[in-house]
């Protein structure tokens, strides 16, 4: 077996070997994928699903990269990236069609412009639709699996699907499409309101992003919040905050995000979230579940 013969032709794009997956994550670290593809419209998606089951080659799905960590050895088999090609929404009424390689922001500025509230929390928000469905991202006590009226997507198998809302299921940062294929597509059903007053929400919840959040590489969030107070003050009040291994380092504007001062490795990033957890462990007998997702092999 041959990928990049084999599947390459088949693809607009074609297949590139060994891609520094670092270029394709918000934390700016991570290392090669074997082979990285681009697919340009469903039937491609369609042929590689099929292809990685036939040849029983790994399949790594990513948007933007801005909840993932991908360690330095890189990833085996393929990665797929489903990105501009997938940038797109249409409104009909009061539903959005749109892609699943939109980023956020664009689909919460895009509502406004079509007098359509409930997705101004969308607004900052890193990362594109798929990724943001399949963990339910949310901000400000908005979520987006509140909003999803239907998603198209690809099985594994490599048959393509929609499913509507009463098959899908959303919870705190999860949903039943995670592990169910890559979705293509999605319809958010929001309501009529007033331009004015979804910009200056989004505007507010954009000052209020610019004053609590780093601007240096990072993943958001990257432990999950407790029901009870949120994982930053945990990680604060443990003594955490400001600390660094090699090039990463827990924010001193917010102590839940990790960033890259420059030269981090994935393995500074591991090692330092492992620090963190022992800490808030030893202070408060807690175990701070991480959000963001960790993937790939150790150099």
């Amino acid at each position: 077996m041959n990928v990049v013969l084999e599947l390459g032709p088949k693809l607009k794009e074609g297949v590139k070997v060994n891609e520094p997956l670092a270029l394709h994550t918000s934390w700016e670290v991570g290392g090669p994928a074997d082979y990285f593809l681009c697919p340009v419209n469903v039937d491609e998606i369609i042929e590689i699903v099929r292809f990685s089951r036939k040849h029983n080659l790994p399949l790594q799905i990513i948007g933007n990269g801005s909840n993932l960590l991908v360690r330095d050895g890189g990833i085996r088999g393929l990665v797929v990236k489903i990105g501009d090609a997938f940038c797109y929404l249409q409104c009909k009424g009061d539903l959005l069609i749109v892609g699943a390689g939109t980023p956020m922001t664009y689909v919460a500025r895009m509502a406004a412009e079509e007098a359509l509230c409930g997705c101004e929390f969308m607004v900052g928000i890193p990362g594109s639709l798929g990724g943001a469905i399949i963990m339910n991202a949310g901000s400000f006590g908005g979520y987006i699996g509140e909003k999803v009226s239907s998603v198209k997507l690809v099985s594994l198998e490599g048959e393509a699907l929609v499913l509507d809302k009463e098959q899908l299921s959303f919870a705190y940062r999860w949903s039943n499409l995670l592990g169910r294929g890559v979705i293509v597509e999605a319809s958010i059903q929001l309501e009529r309101g007033k331009k004015e007053e979804s910009l200056e929400k989004m505007e507010y919840f954009l000052a209020e992003r610019r004053r609590r959040h780093p601007s240096l590489p990072s993943a958001g969030s990257v432990f999950r919040n407790l029901p009870e107070q949120p994982a930053g003050r945990l990680i604060e009040n443990a003594g955490a905050k400001g600390m660094r291994i090699g090039g990463a380092e827990v924010s001193t504007k917010h102590a839940n995000f990790i960033v890259n001062r420059g030269d981090a490795t994935a393995s500074d990033i591991l090692n330092l979230m492992d620090t963190v957890r022992s800490m808030v462990k030893e202070k408060y007998d807690i175990e701070l579940q991480p959000e963001v997702k960790v993937v790939g092999e150790e150099i």
